[in-house]
């Protein structure tokens, strides 16, 4: 009598960006731990080269297949394209069971299109977060959105985000609440990094001197809004003489000519410094006294270390940041960063709240629930 075995399914990673690598690198590890090396193949697009290169390197990754498709001030609708025919030729070459992918880039957006028509089931983690504006953040909530009409299984990060799912008509056994796997990233990065110290080339963080810190990159404030931005930034710097502001400048080229040109003068408590690789910022974050950003992952990673926050946004798709006064939504320019700034830096944010929020983005245990879950619907049971 011949026993049979069933073979390996097969499972496609699909990232592109600094934030995608840094949620999913717990996920494909978690992965590749109950399934094995061969059954998890990574795929990366290059969508944003020299950062995600630079997070790839600290979270100690393993990426299978680079299709490195960045150039030079590409346009969106190119690499789109570029994304979805680089993997749609893979998928056909080496079909996998189920292709997973991260938030609201285009590089998610290409891989579940890819898989989509390919007729392969899409996994979506981070789905169901919703600023409910479908034009802000552009193009991110209109991709995150396009995503879940296509993927099959829904990892949700709150019971907010499924319950928008549902609201759009996702039915509820396709949808798992699995709180933040970038919070896993967090966690295991702060504990390995935990006797180190961090000494900036351009500022030292270790010198005792209370600091903010600042990061801006959106591309919906680069008509107007980080302009004014920056002139409600110079209130805050003037007045708070006792405090460094450290902003970490986006590579960008427009982000840094507008700041230059209005900081041509900088404030001697003002530092500007090179981005931060991401297990410098995991150990600089904690220590931080404010943060000031227009950033999803921050909104999620400061809270969680006990940092208050200005988002630096009009609308967000987390609002339980807000809800639980961990943080301010001061405008995309800053119309109320005066004031919200004061708020925070004087009254500081509730232990409780923090707690609540570390509850709400499950405390490092994300990933393997994501990687439980994925692995009992690609062998046919329910989700949970």
């Amino acid at each position: 009598m011949f026993v049979t075995h069933s073979p390996t399914k097969q499972i496609a990673v699909v990232a592109g960006t600094r934030p995608e690598f840094i949620k999913m690198a717990p996920v494909i590890r978690a992965l590749r731990s109950l399934a094995g090396e061969n059954a998890v193949k990574v795929y990366s697009t290059g969508q944003h080269r020299s950062l995600m290169d630079q997070a790839i390197h600290s979270l100690h990754l393993k990426v299978d297949v680079d299709f490195d498709l960045m150039t030079h001030a590409q346009p969106a609708a190119e690499i789109q394209r570029r994304v979805i025919s680089a993997l749609d030729r893979e998928f056909k070459a080496r079909r996998p069971d189920v292709v997973i992918v991260q938030g609201d880039t285009v590089s998610a957006f290409g891989g579940a299109m890819a898989g989509f028509l390919n007729n392969i089931p899409v996994a979506h983690v981070e789905a169901g977060l919703r600023s409910h504006d479908i034009g802000n953040p552009w193009p991110e909530e209109g991709l995150r959105q396009m995503i879940a009409r296509i993927a099959s299984v829904h990892f949700a990060p709150t019971e907010i985000a499924k319950n928008n799912l549902i609201s759009e008509g996702i039915t509820e056994e396709r949808i798992l609440i699995v709180g933040n796997p970038g919070i896993d990233s967090l966690v295991a990065t702060q504990a390995e990094k935990a006797e180190t110290s961090v000494h900036h080339d351009c500022y030292d963080f270790e010198s005792g001197r209370p600091f903010a810190l600042i990061t801006m990159h959106r591309r919906e404030a680069l008509h107007g809004a980080l302009d004014v931005f920056c002139e409600n930034l110079k209130h805050i710097i003037s007045e708070h003489m006792e405090l460094d502001f450290v902003w970490p400048l986006h590579p960008n080229p427009v982000v840094r000519e507008i700041v230059e040109r209005h900081f041509m003068t900088v404030p001697k408590n003002l530092h500007f410094v090179a981005p931060l690789p991401y297990d410098e910022m995991a150990k600089v974050l904690p220590k931080t006294r404010i943060v000031i950003s227009d950033s999803g992952g921050m909104q999620e990673e400061a809270p969680y270390c006990g940092v208050p926050i200005i988002v630096m946004r009009d609308v967000t798709e987390r609002p339980e940041i807000i809800d639980l006064g961990l943080g301010k939504l001061a405008g995309a320019n800053g119309c109320s960063l005066v004031s919200d700034f004061k708020t925070l830096i004087t009254g500081g944010i509730d232990e409780a709240a923090v707690e609540k929020w570390r509850d709400i983005q499950g405390r490092g245990f994300a990933a393997v629930k994501i990687s439980e879950a994925l692995l009992k619907y690609l062998n046919g049971d329910q989700l949970t």
